[in-house]
């Protein structure tokens, strides 16, 4: 795969390919059947980092329903298989459970192009489509969100110290 480094956006393009994958993703293609419109399948989350390294501005937490939990570095690099650990898989399922919770904040969108901010940005797929949210953390929905994302990482931290 080639990785190239797209300049303005300071990541490498096998990061947005991996990214765009997963967005891209269907319920069709995984077998899972929804039960309703605002049932959470993949959600997927581009976390800004500090850091003066070229592509380590950011990371994406991809999460699949049932499925996948990766993590996806700037830099094109990627961790799989972190739904291995039981933790992150609890984690991961009280998120994507909860989710739709805080669809009503949120707005249906098309657009899932990557672009640089301060804040973490959330896209949540239904079978409505996706809906997006930066969590400035202004309301108690982005709260609520921040704070399960949270308990993703600090359970994917743990897991790789203790590899």
């Amino acid at each position: 795969m080639d990785n190239k480094l797209i300049g303005e956006k300071k990541v490498y393009s096998a990061y947005l390919d991996y990214r765009n994958q997963v967005l891209k993703y269907t319920n069709e293609e995984m077998n899972l059947t929804l039960t309703s419109d605002d049932q959470v399948y993949i959600a997927v989350f581009d976390i800004p980092l500090k850091s003066g390294i070229v592509g380590n501005q950011t990371e994406t937490l991809a999460l699949v329903f049932g499925l996948n939990v990766h993590l996806y570095h700037g830099s094109g690099e990627v961790i799989t298989g972190l739904e291995k650990d039981e933790d992150i898989k609890k984690a991961m399922t009280s998120l994507m459970i909860s989710a739709s919770q805080i669809l009503s904040v949120m707005e249906l969108t098309e657009n899932t192009e990557f672009y640089n901010s301060e804040h973490i940005r959330a896209y949540l797929k239904t079978r409505k489509g996706i809906y997006f949210r930066e969590l400035t953390g202004n309301i108690k929905e982005d709260k609520f969100m921040g704070m399960l994302l949270n308990r993703i990482m600090k359970e994917i931290s743990k897991a790789q110290v203790n590899k």
